[in-house]
């Protein structure tokens, strides 16, 4: 090999190893929020350049019918923490929605410290090229997938250890026998469960964001909890149904939003044998209301 080809070698391999240096793939995913109303998952995929330039694709809808992945390109700023980023075109999508009636989103955001967790934070304008479409604003949250598995694990380990109500402690239970169900309700909703012994636990969880949601419970319209902030960390509750009750009535109010709209309600009711997940997603001032019936 001449010198000249050595050179060129070199200096191949250098710029491979420069741009290997330089590109960092990143994965942020979390939701957007349209118009304070209606909520979706999304991710962004991308790689930084030297030039703190990005490009990559976003995710709306995960694993959903409305599956959409779009090409995006933008700049992130490594002093101020700030991210802003522009959908292009649909690369593809599950949606029977014509690509020419699709919103393109242009997202300006930074990443700040929650709960000692790094959160991305932003709005989002949107914008359609068929001028007869009315395309939404709103605002994002987003954090790593790691950070996000970290906390839903904490989370989950949390309830695992705490304790069983009175009825079913230092008994032979058959775990197997437990119903376990999961049940998304709308704001203004009410949702009835059969009671089936004298004492109900309620467990609250945030393990996804904690941006400063918080509620107030209230139990037959008697007020027990005022302005509880939500977070990764479990809050418990258990509360004994006198033999003369064949009916109790939890209220839960969304206090504050938090830095994203919406509170995310997130409680797990455990009565017996029965434990039941209930999710909603509540502006300020919206309720949601769980019944227990004998």
């Amino acid at each position: 090999m001449n010198k000249s080809s050595r050179i060129i070698l070199s200096l191949i391999i250098f710029l491979n190893v420069s741009n290997h240096a330089f590109a960092q793939q990143m994965t942020l995913t979390g939701a957007i929020v349209l118009d304070r109303t209606e909520v979706m998952s999304y991710s962004i995929i991308y790689q930084t350049g030297s030039n703190n330039t990005l490009t990559g694709y976003s995710v709306s809808d995960r694993n959903g019918s409305e599956e959409t992945k779009a090409r995006i390109s933008g700049t992130y700023n490594p002093k101020t923490k700030v991210l802003e980023f522009e959908e292009h075109f649909i690369e593809s999508t599950r949606s029977k929605t014509p690509v020419e009636e699709f919103c393109l989103m242009k997202v300006t955001g930074a990443f700040e410290k929650k709960a000692g967790q790094s959160v991305y934070t932003g709005k989002f304008t949107s914008k359609s090229s068929d001028p007869l479409v009315i395309c939404a604003k709103g605002t994002i949250l987003m954090m790593t997938e790691e950070k996000i598995e970290q906390l839903s694990s904490k989370a989950a380990k949390a309830l695992e250890k705490l304790p069983l109500p009175d009825s079913v402690r230092n008994k032979d239970i058959d775990t197997a026998a437990w119903v376990r169900n999961v049940v998304e309700v709308t704001p203004g909703s009410v949702k009835t469960l059969k009671l089936h012994n004298d004492q109900i636990q309620i467990d609250l969880v945030d393990d996804r964001f904690q941006d400063g949601d918080k509620i107030t419970i209230l139990k037959n319209n008697e007020r027990i909890v005022s302005g509880l902030e939500i977070t990764n960390k479990v809050k418990s509750f258990r509360f004994n149904i006198g033999k003369d009750e064949n009916e109790v009535t939890y209220t839960f109010i969304a206090e504050d939003e938090g830095s994203i709209a919406l509170t995310t309600l997130k409680a797990f009711f455990r009565n017996g044998h029965e434990h039941t997940l209930i999710m909603a997603g509540m502006n300020k001032g919206q309720s949601v209301k769980v019944v227990f019936r004998r």
